[in-house]
């Protein structure tokens, strides 16, 4: 056995370490050079050639002692530590708890010190670790301030969890609005309900001195603030006799209207204000935060329903309750359906097999969505997984260039749980500071988010960062600080001064740090392209959706809304004459080549009504055909670019009356008069009229509902014949439409000074804005699937750069016997592209298993689209190339005889 302590200490020249420090470190290093010498001689090596072989692993002692005396100063509190454990051992149990409390805690700050002077020291990784996290979870903590405001904040109503929602249910159209003699029938039977009202939001002309302004509205039930159980914050709410025909001449403002409109003047009660030209008396104003049913409501009037004439076909109601103390939604809604049901039995020619439902008011508000923002959620968080191994694999490589230093410092007597845990307070630094630039790019992006998302997301201006969100954002960054820090901090854990030692070798740690490396590479590349199928298919789905035929023509057509003042126009006849004086003014601008009006507008909802057809058997009660119901004038297919397949379209000479004649499309034909000449035949249309209708024409299909649902059937009759006091003009033009909207308000205010326009959009918009909830989850998903794979690419081009750097010997042994540069080109490229490969194959697995999650969000693309999983893997294979290529290219550049002089 060589004397390979004396070895040491005749090379190793230590100062200012006490003797058993020093004797410790020889003794270390002695165990070591003994072992490399075994190592040899097991090899069959000669004596002399194993000895020679272990003399040569520490070339530079000088600087060996310089490393060992820094580690002895970075140690010196591990010394401390363990004299107070010393005197713990000797105290109580309760003044050990506290030391070690305090010492746990003053080991922690002091690992935070140095952990910050090392990011000072290395900008490069401190950067790049930092603002990687930032990305994960400052997309991460969004999505989730969206998720919060929406889906988990109550609703802001005293006892919400008590507030539901009760629909009817009818065969043909499921879930639907409240018939006025359901409700009337439900509030008289019900004993589940504390309260139960209903509303129908509305619109009315504002007149004060500025002029007209078209202000949102909402009729309820009189005890409406009593069941949400909000009080005015002045005067008062609606008694019950206000609540009555002719007596509901009562309005209650919300705070926003009474500080826009009144100044915020306290002796605003009393006051009477002119809407749609009838007197209203302020009897109360809203405190400020209060909205229902929407944000946009600026006051509230009695629905003042008249039990006398109250229908049972008309749906047009909402309805909300409030559950007794002790019952449960599931009990009311038994108890509801009951009723409905009873009530279809009595009245089987207007509520045959119409049931009810009751849910939980906010999953009415929130239900729609939730799937939606739940998988963005989800995304979101694959994003921060990313993030977590594109930090670990840089911690990773960072201790390895570190290992000298842990090693020296397990030589002097530190554990490898006191190293394990600096390692993890220096992760939890990183996430820290990158989660505190997270938070703050996440409160810069809710701007964005909520412009984005307006109208297709409810509650989403209510988004903001809270104390959830501090928290949540909080915790995140602990854990992904543990995800991150688990592996190098376990590593670091395990190097000893063999890694010193072995300083032109390759060690088993390292080896398993290569193994870890790639396996964190490989789940980056998975998780990417799972994202990436994801985005990949919605995009492919939003553009088959997009490429749908709406029926019309949205470009160069501009859409505005007028409202009649029962008040001033309280004739049909004078409604006609205001709409024809109005298209007639239209159509005379040399800009406009043609204008109508309807009543609804196309995307923005069906207006289902029944109907019976001439020659046909009477329907059994209940199941009487509908269709969608447009009340239009002459020009209104012209001004949509609706094209006429059949027949013709209404003229001036289709009057009021008679003869009543209708337009239908061709779903209508194809639907209930198939292999049938329509043009003739009589519809009997529920809309107030008497007799049939004869069909004079066919026209070709439009979404009315959206472009993700066939288009249904549909129904036309002249205005003259069913006049509506709120309507849609519609004017075409064959510029940019924008310039009408002057001349649509001068054009209405020659006609009715008194009248506001409101709603203008060109038609375009209306399209556009019916599929933004579906654009609001596609940019979402493209962009964290951009991150990821931007992250990813990262990744997988840090790995090969590092591996590289390792081979930098080996590369230039290649190259001085022979190896060209294409020869070490192919060798890094197919190192990197393995991984790559590996990482796609299994990702694409995952995201065949995962996307059938996605399927009610795709349109007209199955979860498995072939082409979609083949695009995805096609694109993150060349971005993983090319990522491989820049330190393939570096490393065809090794120059051999440097290469050699290093080993």
């Amino acid at each position: 056995m060589r004397d390979w302590t004396t070895f040491v200490r005749s090379r190793l020249r230590l100062t200012g370490l006490t003797p058993a420090r020093e004797a410790r470190i020889v003794r270390e290093l002695a165990v070591q050079l003994e072992d490399f010498y075994r190592d040899g001689l097991a090899r069959g090596l000669s004596e002399s050639d194993a000895d020679g072989e272990a003399r040569r692993q520490i070339s530079d002692w000088d600087r060996l002692a310089e490393d060992v005396r820094l580690a002895d100063r970075l140690h010196a509190a591990s010394r401390f530590d363990r004299l107070a454990d010393s005197f713990d051992g000797s105290a109580g149990t309760e003044r050990a708890g506290i030391r070690g409390g305090a010492r746990m805690l003053s080991n922690v700050l002091r690992d935070a010190r140095y952990s910050l002077r090392q990011l000072r020291q290395s900008p490069g990784f401190s950067i790049v670790a930092v603002l990687t996290l930032a990305l994960g979870v400052g997309a991460t903590t969004t999505m989730f301030s969206v998720v919060n405001s929406v889906i988990l904040r109550p609703l802001a109503y005293p006892q919400p969890q008590e507030l539901v929602s009760v629909v009817e249910i009818v065969p043909r159209f499921g879930r639907f609005s409240v018939a006025p003699a359901t409700f009337l029938d439900w509030r008289a039977q019900n004993s589940v309900f504390e309260h139960i009202a209903a509303y129908n939001s509305g619109n009315a002309t504002f007149m004060d001195a500025n002029g007209p302004d078209r202000v949102v509205n909402a009729a309820v039930s009189w005890d409406t603030f009593e069941l949400l159980r909000v009080t005015p914050a002045l005067g008062r709410g609606f008694r019950a006799d206000e609540d009555a025909p002719g007596k509901a001449n009562v309005i209650v403002l919300s705070h926003g209207m009474w500080q826009r409109r009144f100044g915020g003047d306290p002796g605003v009660l009393g006051r009477s204000i002119s809407l749609n030209g009838a007197p209203f008396t302020i009897v109360g104003v809203m405190p400020a935060g209060f909205r229902f049913p929407s944000r946009q409501t600026e006051y509230w009037v009695p629905l003042a329903l008249n039990p006398a004439n109250a229908t049972r076909g008309g749906h047009y109601l909402g309805a909300i309750a409030r559950v007794k103390a002790g019952t449960s939604i599931e009990q009311a809604d038994a108890e509801m359906r009951t009723i409905s049901e009873r009530l279809a039995i009595q009245y089987p020619d207007s509520s045959a097999k119409e049931s009810a439902e009751v849910r939980s008011l906010q999953d009415t508000v929130v239900g729609e969505v939730r799937p939606a923002l739940l998988i963005l959620l989800a995304a979101v968080g694959v994003v921060v997984l990313i993030a977590c191994a594109n930090v670990a694999n840089l911690l990773l490589v960072r201790g390895f260039v570190r290992a000298r230093e842990i090693a020296i410092r397990t030589a002097l007597g530190a554990g490898r749980r006191r190293l394990i845990s600096q390692m993890l307070v220096e992760s939890l630094v990183v996430s820290l500071i990158g989660g505190a630039l997270g938070l703050l790019l996440a409160s810069l992006a809710i701007g964005p988010i909520q412009a984005l998302s307006a109208g297709s997301i409810p509650r989403v201006e209510d988004v903001s960062i809270d104390g959830r969100v501090l928290l949540f954002s909080l915790l995140l960054s602990v854990l992904t600080g543990v995800l991150f820090g688990f592996a190098p901090a376990v590593y670091a854990g395990r190097v000893g001064v063999l890694e010193v030692l072995k300083e032109g070798g390759r060690s088993s740690t390292a080896t398993g740090g290569r193994w870890t490396r790639s396996v964190l590479l490989v789940t980056e590349v998975a998780l990417s392209i799972v994202l990436l199928v994801g985005a990949t298919l919605l995009l492919r789905s939003f553009a088959r959706l997009t490429d749908v035929d709406p029926g019309f023509q949205p470009e160069r057509a501009l859409a505005f809304r007028v409202a009649l003042p029962n008040a001033t126009y309280r004739e049909e006849h004078d409604r006609v004459a205001f709409y024809e004086r109005l298209l007639d003014q239209l159509d005379a601008l040399p800009q406009v080549t043609a204008a109508g009006l309807v009543q609804a507008l196309p995307l923005r909802g069906n207006y289902n009504l029944s109907f019976s057809m001439r020659g046909r058997p009477d329907p059994k009660p209940g199941e009487a055909p509908s269709a969608n119901y447009r009340s239009i004038s002459p020009d209104y297919f012209r001004s949509l670019g609706v094209p006429l397949l059949a027949g013709r379209a209404f003229t001036a000479r289709d009057a009021e009356k008679a003869p009543m004649v209708a337009i239908v499309d061709q779903s209508f034909v194809d639907r209930y008069f198939p292999g049938e000449q329509p043009l003739g035949q009589g519809i009997d249309i529920g809309n107030g009229t008497d007799g049939f209708c004869e069909i004079v024409g066919v026209v070709g299909n439009v979404h009315h509902d959206a472009l993700a649902r066939d288009p249904s059937p549909t129904m036309y009759v002249p205005f003259k014949q069913d006049v509506f006091s709120s309507v849609w003009i519609l004017a075409r033009t064959d510029g940019d439409p924008a310039q009408l909207t002057p001349l649509a308000r001068e054009v209405v205010k020659a006609v009715d000074p008194g009248l506001p326009v409101f709603g203008l959009t060109p038609l375009a918009t209306v399209v556009s804005d019916s599929v933004a909830d579906r654009r609001f989850s596609l940019l979402l998903l493209v962009v964290f699937a951009g991150v990821a794979v931007f992250l990813a690419a990262v990744g997988l081009y840090g790995v090969v750069a590092y591996s590289v750097s390792q081979r930098t010997q080996e590369i230039g042994v290649r190259m001085a016997i022979g190896a060209g540069r294409g020869h070490v080109l192919s060798m890094v490229l197919t190192e990197g592209m393995k991984l790559a490969i590996v990482g796609v194959a299994i990702g694409l697995i995952g995201a065949s298993a995962l996307s059938g999650l996605m399927s009610k969000m795709l349109f007209r693309v199955t979860p498995g689209d072939p082409l979609s999983y083949v695009v995805t893997a096609a694109v993150l294979v060349a971005i993983a190339a090319l990522a491989c290529y820049i330190p393939a290219l570096r490393a065809t550049r090794v120059d051999p005889i440097v290469a050699l002089r290093q080993g």
